[in-house]
């Protein structure tokens, strides 16, 4: 999975062609250079099961590399529908649903968050609770 990114809620279409999806999706809305979007090559473009809304779709990347630059320009969707994360295990994900809560409610705080993988920074320090996040302990 470290070569694999999750983009969320892009329409799909008949047919669905996830790679050109994705291709398009990178220069229009992470605004990539289109020649740059022509050399990043994939193992596998695929959606992701799902009951409710446009199903994400998973790509894994070749290069790291190229996962990287893509990942980088994520900031290009604040304000915008879409998402784009990296794909995690079941468990790391249900841990990030338990912080992600709190996350939200720290930063309209005007604290200084940062959620990495399953840890929790609040202004520098981790967040650790034994309720909430037994894994650390």
């Amino acid at each position: 999975m470290r070569d694999n990114l999750l983009f969320s809620d892009i329409p799909e279409q008949t047919p669905d062609n996830p790679k050109y999806l994705i291709k398009q999706f990178m220069v229009t809305h992470l605004k990539i250079p289109a020649d740059s979007v022509q050399n990043i090559t994939f193992h596998r473009v695929h959606r992701k099961h799902s009951d409710r809304g446009p199903r994400p779709i998973i790509a894994k990347f070749e290069h790291f590399e190229q996962k990287e630059l893509v990942k980088s320009k994520g900031r290009e969707l604040k304000g915008k529908p879409f998402g784009l994360n990296d794909q995690f295990p079941r468990e790391i994900n249900e841990r990030r649903k338990i912080l992600y809560p709190i996350l939200k409610e720290n930063r309209n705080n005007n604290k200084r968050t940062a959620l990495v993988v399953d840890k929790l920074y609040i202004d520098g320090q981790l967040f650790r609770n034994t309720k909430i996040t037994p894994w650390l302990f």
